[in-house]
């Protein structure tokens, strides 16, 4: 199997009428508008919602049970009971924890929080926990983005007298947990019309409705909307709405924060003397907050979070760093692994679902090994830890084929499962392992045809028309993140008039490429020499990012490139041509037309062999290669069956070295058969 890293290129429609009536409608520049109908925002209402920088929230009291919360939670402030935040060790949990223990704090509450360890007590409420928060004379708990699912332990704590507040915001069960309260706004009937908070906006929420009718909503945010904003791209919820509105607030606030945690999260991430955005937060500071989480020692986190010792912070925050270090040193260890087993049994690669399993891989981070694979080979994945008889699994997905429902039909024999179409957990027993496997993929193949990876590009832009001005024009659309993404453009027909590599491991690429007598420089983060295969005077299609940067004082436009490609190539072509070679290897029955297409020829093999030959040993990404063939009627899936042939017959060494092929010509005597590789005997039936 090759790993191939194509992304099939989305290029949105633009209605040029539409956005030159938008722009005169509202008066903004032409170019926003054109983003704007893009996105299609066009009504007059949306426009100004959405560039107005006011922050509009809808009653926290059209939550189901949010009266019943509010009386239960005063109550036991009145009567100084002890209560517990029960959270969650994800970066929403966490944060969740952290600011309904500091607002009941202020509030004069006698409070405290549990957060249950990852490795030994999993997701949510459990027997144990409640039996020593019991011992310990708490009488309410209080669940922040969990909870929901928790019948049975609800009620355990019930028959030892201590109540129950539910706040969560995923989706419930038939039968909800016998709490004194249950605010979700997924609730049947609940009157909330926004239903995409994360468990820390359900927490804002709940805020809001204690402080009452009259509450200062713009200085609950002044002093929480950083742990808010953290929580809610944490938790990948969608920017939109009030969710949007909590974004935009927390960036406001976040420089200037007065909680020290957040203080010196913002300082691990180098963060302090640069601009604070929602892609900064989601790659630099939620990693650093889930690391913990993953590595069993979340608990420290809140603490963290909620002190007011700087020297207690400092030494907390020197802990998380470590763990985000060491989450690292195991995530990179646990890939290598899976990728050494998909290279020594390249069958599991030809099945419609990845499914890789390895002996005590750390549970906590299986899911990012997971989303590394899916990005690297375009197909669903599952990563599975063997703990034993146990096995726990962790799912990603891509847009258009839910794990959790191919997951769901494997229920009968599954200890547990949980998620979203796009991310699901699941346990078993060891013993079952094989059956899933079989179940998954036989669910996928009838499934149909599988969706594939997408890159979206809002709009070509001309190069002429490059500017920093483009990117203050943008502004009012952050914060990006879910359902509003950082735009994302395309650049078509550019020719590469110059390569450079730089950085002090020469691990960056400095791009300059021209059309007509403009000429653009562009860099692509993280890729050495050997992994770029393209050549001076190509031309190319490249999908670039806009972003400022900053050095010595002085602003600059940065253009990222996010993916390119030859110019007069269509990645979904390649995407099917790959999947019926794919379908071929796993012995299914194609189309004798379609098959025939892409059998080499005596001919064909002559054509490669020469070309491999004249630029032996060459690193070469497959594609890339296909499109030097192009001339001689060679498919991406008629030349992955010569590369096998010719490697099982010993006319090439293939290796891959860091996701790119290094292919040798071997020194034979004599002639070699191809038609006598088992590739081509398949390919003959």
């Amino acid at each position: 199997m090759r790993s191939l890293r194509l992304r099939n290129w989305n290029l949105s429609s633009l209605n040029k009428a539409n956005a030159e009536r938008i722009a005169c409608e509202n008066d903004i520049p032409y170019f926003l508008a054109m983003m704007l109908d893009v996105r299609h925002i066009a009504s007059k209402k949306d426009i100004t919602e959405l560039l107005l920088n006011e922050a509009k929230f809808s009653d926290p009291f059209e939550f189901e049970d949010m009266n019943e919360a509010v009386a239960r939670i005063k109550s036991a402030i009145d009567s100084s009971e002890k209560i517990c935040v029960y959270g969650d060790y994800d970066a929403d949990g966490v944060t969740s924890t952290a600011l309904l223990f500091l607002y009941l704090e202020n509030c004069g509450a006698n409070v405290t929080y549990y957060i249950p360890d990852r490795n030994c007590e999993g997701y949510g409420l459990n027997v144990a926990a409640i039996d020593k928060l019991h011992n310990d004379g708490i009488s309410l708990i209080i669940t922040v983005d969990n909870g929901i699912s928790a019948f049975n332990e609800v009620a355990h704590a019930k028959s030892l007298g201590m109540d129950t507040v539910i706040t969560d915001h995923h989706q419930p069960p038939e039968v909800l947990p016998a709490a004194v309260a249950v605010v979700d706004q997924h609730r049947s009937g609940c009157k909330s019309a926004f239903k995409d908070l994360a468990g820390v906006g359900v927490v804002f929420k709940l805020i809001c409705a204690i402080e009452g009718p009259e509450a200062d909503v713009e200085f609950i945010l002044e002093n929480y909307s950083d742990l808010i904003l953290i929580g809610t791209i944490g938790d990948v919820a969608p920017l939109t709405g009030e969710n949007r509105a909590l974004g935009k607030k927390g960036l406001q606030y976040i420089k200037n924060t007065s909680n020290l945690g957040v203080q010196e999260i913002l300082n691990m991430a180098k963060l302090t003397d640069k601009p604070v955005t929602s892609a900064s937060i989601a790659f630099s500071v939620v990693p650093r907050i889930n690391a913990a989480g993953r590595l069993g020692s979340a608990g420290k986190l809140v603490e963290l979070l909620t002190t007011e010792d700087q020297v207690k912070a400092q030494e907390i925050a020197a802990l998380v760093e470590n763990d985000n270090v060491k989450r690292k040193e195991i995530e990179n260890e646990i890939l290598l692994q899976a990728e050494a087993l998909l290279r020594s049994e390249p069958e599991r690669t030809y099945q419609r679902v990845l499914i890789v399993e390895g002996e005590g891989w750390h549970p906590g981070v299986i899911g990012i090994v997971a989303a590394r694979i899916l990005e690297k080979y375009g197909k669903p994945t599952i990563v599975v830890s063997l703990l034993g008889d146990i096995a726990r699994g962790s799912c990603r997905s891509v847009e258009g084929f839910s794990i959790y429902e191919a997951i769901k039909t494997c229920s009968e024999y599954l200890i547990r499962f949980g998620g979203h179409p796009l991310a699901a957990g699941f346990e078993l027993k060891y013993s079952d392992l094989a059956r899933l496997k079989s179940d998954i993929n036989s669910f996928a193949k009838n499934f149909g045809k599988l969706p594939c990876l997408n890159l979206n590009i809002d709009c070509k832009l001309n190069p002429e028309a490059i500017s920093l001005d483009l990117v203050d024009q943008l502004e009012p659309m952050a914060p990006f993140g879910k359902d509003n993404p950082e735009f994302t453009f395309g650049l078509y027909k550019m020719k590469i008039c110059d390569i450079k590599f730089v950085g002090a491991e020469k691990n960056h690429l400095r791009l300059t490429v021209s059309r007509g007598d403009q000429r653009i420089s562009a860099v692509k983060f993280f890729i050495t020499q050997q992994e770029f295969c393209y050549e001076l005077g190509d031309e190319i299609d490249i999908a670039v990012k806009l972003s400022r940067s900053q050095y010595k004082g002085q602003d600059s436009l940065t253009l990222i490139i996010e993916d390119i490609k030859f110019s007069d190539v269509d990645n979904k072509i390649l995407i099917d041509e790959q999947r019926i070679y794919e379908t071929i290897k796993r012995n299914e029955v194609v189309a004798a037309d379609i098959l025939q297409r892409h059998v080499p020829s005596r001919d064909d093999f002559s054509v490669l062999y020469r070309f491999l030959k004249a630029k032996s040993p060459i690193n070469v990404d497959i594609p890339v290669l296909c499109y030097r063939l192009r001339n001689f009627n060679i498919s991406l899936c008629k030349l992955l069956f010569m590369l096998d042939a010719m490697a099982e017959c010993g006319l090439i060494d293939v290796r891959v070295n860091a996701d790119v092929y290094f292919i040798d010509v071997c020194a034979v005597s004599g002639k070699v058969d191809l038609e006598s590789s088992s590739v081509m005997k398949i390919l003959r039936k």
